[in-house]
């Protein structure tokens, strides 16, 4: 059944596995960060036996995909470069940065054997309690993110890339994520168009290979199903009026929203709906599950037509991290810090106190890697300022009274923030030192909505990225070495949401 994306428990593809790409029953693959990375080198290992196997039985390639979006979530570190994503990109609202950006992901994706990336994300992130959109977003402006997601397009697919749109039709006006529970947007047509699909309508008319579908429920479009399971939303609507040629794909099926209607039925509600390849995710038995299904002959055609065209050699690994990305990935990050209040600038006495007061980082959604991310704030400031001291507290859990304590020697104080508006400690501990006179200078490291619970501070930056590269940059702006140039991809509530 070559219509079911197939993942995988380890950094070897198993047996059975490799006989079924060799006989070609197995036509894809989904790798995940967890389950399937341990370095990029291991990684074009892996993706070559894959490939061999295919070769031996006389089939092309298979596609291999893998999150790697920048910013919250990358599913390949260890020296691949590391974007700082794409709200910082709309923050840069520049189209040549998000299409470098692409470039960079293609040619070290490739380099490591993938084929498809399961990325942009081009949906417009209007709301800001969204729990597992946000920084994946370029930002709450259609037109912003339609021309931004195009630029990284072109730079994936110019390099031999897949690039993958997703979340159609637009996930970015929902309150909760798909992963734990059933998400619906309930606006009239006009506004679907207008706004939800006008990302996707401008990539498919750039070009755009594959586009992966949302359980979400539009209740406009299809009161009844989420749109992995609508054939209203898949075929009528992607297919038919929007003139979609290239690869549906599904989300991963054991996300709750779909999972919950049974495996095997929401399978077979989405080939029904419409959808080429079925992203299996962690669902059990998947060899079993290639018996249970009947191809459809149209979409095994489109999948065979991308294979075909798929590069048989792999390009030289040594452009994994390269110098060149690595600058890249350096211009980005400086153009996308954003000074919202205040002068931020430092210029202490040389035995001025700088207390540095960071969250640990916590993956806030299954669409995340933060966990294995370690903030380097501080000792990027200390590069510059030595006498610098570095205070990690727990999200959610924080001790204020003892870390104001802390605070009061200090001659600067400056906090970063991941998320406050969901975490009263940080929202209280900003308060408290703000409330003492430290005026604290607060880095909103994540999404940029924190400052509605801190309205009276006075100094306000963000870097929509907890990333090394953003954390340097950052540094620059404050100790006056780069101008903060950034441009809010968002709008900041005036009141808590």
């Amino acid at each position: 059944m070559r219509q079911l994306m197939h993942s995988f428990t380890g950094l070897r593809a198993p047996t059975d596995i490799l006989v079924g790409v060799e006989r070609g029953q197995i036509s894809s693959f989904c790798l995940f960060a967890y389950m399937n990375v341990e370095t990029p080198a291991q990684l074009r290992e892996l993706s070559e036996a894959l490939r061999h196997a295919a070769a031996k039985g006389g089939n092309p390639p298979p596609l291999i995909g893998i999150d790697q979006e920048g910013g919250q979530l990358i599913a390949i570190t260890g020296g691949a470069t590391e974007l700082p994503g794409n709200m910082a990109l709309g923050a840069t609202r520049s189209v040549a940065l998000a299409e470098k950006a692409g470039r960079v992901l293609a040619r070290e994706l490739l380099a490591m054997g993938m084929n498809m990336n399961f990325a942009p994300s081009v949906d417009v992130n209007i709301n800001p309690a969204n729990p597992v959109i946000g920084l994946r977003s370029f930002g709450d402006e259609p037109e912003a993110v339609s021309a931004l997601g195009i630029g990284m397009i072109h730079g994936m697919q110019a390099q031999g890339l897949i690039a993958t749109a997703k979340h159609f039709p637009g996930h970015g006006d929902t309150g909760a994520d798909t992963h734990h529970g059933d998400a619906i947007i309930p606006y009239d047509s006009e506004r679907i168009h207008r706004v939800e699909l006008a990302p996707f309508r401008e990539a498919i008319k750039a070009g755009v290979d594959a586009i992966m579908s949302a359980h979400i429920r539009v209740t406009t479009l299809d009161p009844d199903w989420p749109a992995t399971m609508s054939r209203k939303i898949l075929t009528d609507l992607l297919r038919r009026e929007l003139g979609f040629d290239g690869l549906v794909i599904t989300d991963a099926m054991d996300m709750w929203a779909v999972a919950r209607h049974g495996n095997e039925e929401s399978i077979q509600a989405a080939l029904d709906a419409g959808a080429d390849l079925i992203l299996l995710g962690h669902i059990k038995g998947q060899m079993e599950l290639m018996t249970r299904f009947t191809e459809n002959a149209a979409s095994v055609a489109r999948i065979n037509a991308v294979r075909q065209k798929l590069a048989t050699t792999l390009p030289a690994f040594d452009v994994v991290g390269c110098a060149e990305h690595q600058a890249i990935a350096r211009e980005i990050a400086e153009a996308s810090i954003t000074r919202v209040k205040g002068d931020v600038r430092l210029n202490p006495a040389d035995d001025a106190h700088i207390l540095v007061i960071t969250p640990y980082p916590e993956n806030l959604t299954p669409a995340d890697t933060s966990a294995t991310v370690k903030i380097k704030l501080a000792e990027a400031i200390s590069k510059r300022h030595p006498h610098t001291t570095h205070m990690q507290i727990p999200m959610g859990a924080a001790d204020v009274a003892a870390i104001v304590q802390v605070a009061e020697s200090a001659d600067t104080v400056i906090v970063g923030t991941i998320n406050a508006y969901r975490d009263a400690t940080q929202a209280a501990l900003v308060n408290e030192l703000q409330a003492r006179g430290k005026q604290p200078i607060v880095i909103a490291l994540r999404a940029p909505y924190d400052l509605v619970e801190f309205p009276s501070i006075e100094n306000y930056l963000c870097t929509y990225s907890i990333r090394p590269v953003s954390m340097e940059a950052v540094a620059r702006v404050l100790f006056g070495e780069i101008e903060a140039r950034g441009v809010l991809p968002c709008k900041i509530p005036q009141e808590r949401f």
